[in-house]
């Protein structure tokens, strides 16, 4: 399948939300979830070293009252249907340290993807997305932006695809000065299927990069169509790839950065006319999730 029909998967799920301040979810679609994308994981990016919080554990069965993996539950579960406050909507942050085919710590949420507004399996599950961050080195900004970003997808009940540029309008590190202040959202090396299927629907894996404002302004002028895939492919040339490094200087600022944007920008015209459908599948899909 390909990677603009997944994205024309990950649709707006806000025909499914509901008026008041409840939602009604499915507790064995819920459970039956939970598990899955808890293997799916274990099978991406095999054992994590921490989740915040840290009791995070799955819902127990329909009556059960046990204790999972020594963890205390906090749902209470009497019926299969049940009135969900929107305050108590779960979301993790998977904390994995770095190994020999991963340099770097990789920090990931759960529960974008969780199917709280569903009381059935439906072509995408909750916002239809998970996202992640990789970092040079253990920290606590990863969480906290990744929180931000999941917040802001709950409250304003959307979701986020590759290709999409935000501003931060602040250091992606709270109350620092790091020169990244934008991110990126593109799809992971490590999540090379892109879309994945839980009982409950479908969802994306997507990675957000750190750039800078003038790493940004690039993006949005370098190529009308490909601006954000020309500034991941810059990163990649120079050796940055995937990572936020928040403490990294500017692209701009390197000696050989006009040859390297002049090698990206040419192969992505080339590509633009090569492949013309390419345009109008990218079209449609972001037609559909508008």
């Amino acid at each position: 399948m390909s990677k603009a029909k997944k994205r024309r998967r990950a649709k707006n799920t806000s025909g499914r939300t509901n008026s008041s301040s409840n939602l009604t979810y499915n507790s064995e679609l819920l459970t039956n979830s939970w598990y899955a994308r808890d293997y799916l994981y274990q099978q991406l990016f095999g054992e994590h070293k921490y989740v915040s919080p840290s009791n995070y554990a799955p819902p127990p069965k329909k009556g059960s009252e046990e204790k999972i993996s020594g963890r205390e539950i906090e749902f209470n579960l009497d019926n299969n249907n049940q009135s969900l406050d929107l305050n108590e909507q779960r979301l993790a942050i998977f904390t994995y340290e770095p190994d020999p085919l991963r340099p770097y710590w990789t920090y990931l949420t759960a529960g974008l993807s969780t199917p709280w507004l569903q009381d059935e399996a439906l072509e995408v599950s909750g916002f239809g997305l998970e996202l992640m961050i990789k970092s040079p080195a253990e920290a606590e900004w990863p969480a906290q932006i990744l929180r931000t970003m999941a917040y802001y997808i709950f409250n304003h009940v959307g979701t986020l695809s590759p290709g999409k540029r935000l501003a931060l309008n602040a250091s992606i590190i709270a109350g620092g000065n790091s020169l990244l202040r934008n991110v990126l959202i593109w799809y992971p090396d490590e999540a090379p299927d892109c879309w994945y299927q839980l009982p409950s629907g479908g969802f994306g894996i997507f990675t957000a990069i750190g750039i800078t404002d003038d790493e940004m302004r690039l993006t949005e002028s370098i190529h009308e169509e490909y601006g954000t895939w020309c500034m991941l492919q810059i990163l990649t040339r120079l050796g940055l790839g995937q990572i936020t490094d928040p403490a990294r200087a500017s692209v701009m600022d390197r000696e050989d950065i006009a040859s390297v944007i002049d090698s990206v920008q040419t192969y992505a015209q080339q590509f633009h006319q090569a492949f013309p459908m390419a345009n109008q599948l990218r079209g449609q899909a972001s037609d559909e999730q508008n």
